[in-house]
Formats: structure tokens, sequence, C-alpha cells
């Protein structure tokens, strides 16, 4: 009997504690939902960093690149089991590796061609070679030392036996906004830059074309830099005071690497050719003065470094009516958004 009575104390007792804990972690979460209302709403807590995505844009696998150097290729199609000249996604293929490489099967490889050796299109000197992607394979099975049998599993390009090859890099389509690094550039002239190819070699260039800059992560120039596509106006009479620059349209970066990056054209009011000149936007700059004119009161430069859309997204939705934003911040307001990893 008493063993009864002290298991109905045990459960009681049992069921008090839950009930408490209950209680408690209900509070927490009332707690965390009056401190989320405080900093601007559950979107923000759980989106975190917000990037620009280019998907919509245009295939980031199929970028390509500017190299300043020679690019050495892991290996080479081989073979086909096909009678076709041009390959495609889903045809099979014997890929031969150079001696030296460690590859197995499920190793996924981007198809390539570089073009000749480039003139820079402003000063003549060697510029580099444009990269072309054409394809992506996966490695299936050995089928003899440094020989694989493969598959395409993405065509961008027609793609033939004899074109090669080198490890594929994932790219994300979404692109966190970053500034670039001004410390390298002289301050008073800000960061200025020319167009000096485009893919597929294109000499003519609007919206949505890839674009190459022989500048890179050793400039200061990173992944997420928005540029403004500038041009100078032409004048009958040089004698006559110079007029400003002239805006045609909006470029942002894609990737960088150490000496060449690779832009997208958000937007272009009309086409343009190589050499024309891309200067950098300071977004922390312009979001901070926007912020102080809307009286948002000493605004953390570091809130606009980390996540300058959600500070973009957050002042549009606090100031009523909606903000005159200037023309850049406009259009990356208008932009598909998406959360960075």
């Amino acid at each position: 009997m008493r063993k009864k009575i002290r298991t109905v104390i045990l459960l009681i007792a049992s069921g008090i504690v839950f009930l408490n804990l209950g209680l408690f972690f209900t509070g927490v979460q009332l707690d965390l939902k009056n401190a989320v209302a405080a900093t601007g709403g559950t979107d923000d807590l759980a989106q975190g960093p917000i990037g620009i995505d280019v998907s919509e844009l245009t295939d980031v696998e199929a970028l390509g690149f500017l190299s300043s150097e020679e690019v050495s290729p892991w290996g080479h199609l081989f073979a086909d089991e096909t009678e076709r000249i041009f390959l495609a996604e889903g045809d099979t293929v014997y890929v031969a590796f150079d001696k030296g490489h460690d590859v197995k099967p499920g190793d996924l490889f981007t198809v390539y061609k570089s073009s000749d050796e480039l003139d820079h299109p402003l000063s003549g000197r060697d510029l580099g070679y444009v990269i072309s992607f054409l394809g992506r394979v996966v490695l299936k099975k050995e089928v003899k030392p440094n020989l694989y049998k493969a598959q395409i599993v993405e065509s961008y390009s027609p793609m033939r036996v004899g074109d090669t090859l080198f490890p594929f890099t994932w790219i994300s389509p979404c692109v966190q906004l970053s500034n670039p690094g001004w410390k390298r550039w002289k301050e008073s002239e800000g960061i200025k830059l020319p167009v000096v190819a485009a893919k597929e070699l294109k000499e003519i260039m609007g919206q949505f074309s890839v674009v190459y800059m022989n500048h890179g992560l050793k400039h200061g120039i990173r992944r997420g830099n928005f540029f403004e596509i500038i041009t100078k106006p032409e004048t009958d009479h040089p004698k006559e005071p110079a007029l400003p620059d002239q805006a045609l349209g909006y470029l942002l970066v894609l990737e960088s690497r150490p000496n060449t990056s690779t832009g997208i054209v958000i937007t272009a009011r009309r086409e343009f050719s190589r050499g024309a000149t891309l200067k950098a936007i300071d977004l922390n700059r312009e979001l901070r003065n926007i912020l102080i004119h809307y009286g948002k009161a000493d605004p953390k430069n570091s809130d606009i470094q980390d996540n300058p859309l959600q500070v973009l997204k957050k002042l549009e939705r606090e100031t009523d009516p909606k903000p005159d934003l200037p023309e850049a911040l406009r259009l990356l307001s208008t932009m598909s958004k998406c959360q960075t990893q």
C-alpha cells in the first residue's frame, strides 16, 4: 500500500515539474518574440544574411573566367560512344588524365576551351586568356590506368573529343553584397577599372552580359562588389568645361580570383564595348547617408557592412512613405533576394 502511495506522489510531483517546465519554455518563447519584435520582426531573425539571387540572370556554373596565364588542364575527352562530331548532355565519353592527378569515380570536371592570348583594349599590352566553360562530366569508373568512363551531366556549349578539362568548382548563385578594399586604391580617385573582355569573346555588351576585369583579390575586388558602368560625354568643343560622367548601368561581381574578376551586367541603358569604365559604389556610405536622412540616428557601420540588404529592407519597411532611394539602392531593393549560406 505504501509503495502505491509513493508511486502516486512521484507521478504528481513529476506532473508539477513538467507543468512548470512548460510554463518556463512558454515564457522563454514569449520573451524571444518580444525581443524579435523590438529588433525588426521574425523574418530578420530567421533569414540572417541576405544576398542577391542571380540565378534568373545567368548560369553561374557557366561563367568562365579571365586568366592572366595559360591554364594547365588535368586531362581531355579521349573518346566517345557516339558517332556525332559534337557531344551533349547524356552522352558517354572516355576521359584521359595526365599522370600525377588524384581522381576517382564520382568526381566532377568542367570541360573548357581557352582563347588565344588577348590584348588589353586600352593599353594594348598582353591581357591573358578567356576560359570558356563548355559543360560538366562525372567520372563513372576507371577502365585503364588514368582512363575513365564518364558521362556528360551538363552542356553549356557543344563539346567534342579532344576538349580539355579541370576540376569543377561550385559557385553559389546567392551573392552577398560587399565593399571593395578601398585601402588598396587612392582614396581621392575612388575605384575605377575597365571591362577588358566578355564571355564568348563578344565585342558588344549589354544587360545580362557576363564580363571580365583584369583586377581581382590582390587589388581589393571581391565577390559582391557593386559597380556603376560610366562613360564620359562626347563634346565637339574640347575647350569647353567637361561634363560629369554619365551612368550607363550597373554591374555585380560574381567571382573574384587573384588577378581577375567576373561580373554580370544587371542593367544597361545602351550597349557598350570593351574598355568601358566601372566605378565602385560605396554601399556603406550610401546606406549610412540614407539612414541618417530618414532619421535613423547613428547607424552602426558594422550592421551596414555585415548585411546591407537587411538594413535596406528594414529601412523600407519602417519608413512611411517609402524612402526616396538613390538609383543604385533602388535597383538592389527590387532584385530577387536569397539567404546566403
